[in-house]
């Protein structure tokens, strides 16, 4: 019970903790490649996440980041055209994933 009433006082003295100077965060730039449509990457991802999400990831796929782009259209509801969605993967597929030989020709 001790133990209980101990961790309740932790936790509740650290919601009435004060700063006496502003807090900043930092800003973290996360540059893109430029050309293949990169505009259109911009235009749709940037919207809901930064670029650094897609550079965290690693590099990917074709069905990888097809599914990610498709996942982002039909669970998140990104208002993104079938043409456009094409344009996304090509270019994440081209800057920051790899072809296979199975899957080069859906490029």
């Amino acid at each position: 019970m001790k133990k209980l009433l101990l961790l309740s006082l932790l936790i509740a003295s650290t919601l009435f903790a004060q700063v006496d100077k502003p807090i900043e965060m930092p800003y973290v730039e996360y540059p893109i490649e430029s050309g293949d449509h990169d505009e259109v990457v911009q235009q749709y991802c940037l919207i809901c996440h930064s670029f650094g999400y897609i550079l965290n990831q690693g590099k990917k796929s074709r069905p990888y980041w097809k599914g990610t782009v498709q996942k982002m259209v039909n669970e998140f509801k990104a208002p993104i055209s079938k043409e456009d969605q094409q344009m996304i993967v090509n270019y994440l597929v081209k800057h920051y994933g790899y072809e296979t030989q199975s899957n080069q020709s859906g490029h």
